[in-house]
């Protein structure tokens, strides 16, 4: 098995960070919304800093994608694929909810 150092590992946490934004903006859009709300901008701020309230959902999700791309080109694909325990999926209608 290929052991990954320090940097590769926080290049895969990140990414999976990423990930998660793209969920919750995908589920978002899925359920016909256009713009992020405050909620929204509040949980992915953390992660995507240049995610505003008010911004038009496609374009979020495109700035999620332009994040993801330098963590993409440096990571390696495994030898072995591990599956990664996910916690329970997140709804964004919990997030809507708070309006």
């Amino acid at each position: 098995m290929v052991q990954l150092d320090n940097g590769g590992e926080e290049r895969r946490v990140r990414l999976r960070r990423l990930d998660d934004c793209l969920t919750i903006l995908e589920q978002a859009h899925e359920l016909d919304l256009t713009l992020v709300t405050a909620g929204m901008a509040e949980a992915l701020s953390e992660r995507v800093p240049t995610i505003r309230e008010g911004m038009v959902i496609a374009d979020a999700i495109e700035e999620v994608l332009r994040q993801q791309e330098p963590y993409m080109i440096q990571v390696r694909p495994e030898v072995t694929r591990r599956v990664r325990r996910r916690r329970d999926p997140f709804d964004v209608r919990l997030l809507l909810q708070r309006r």
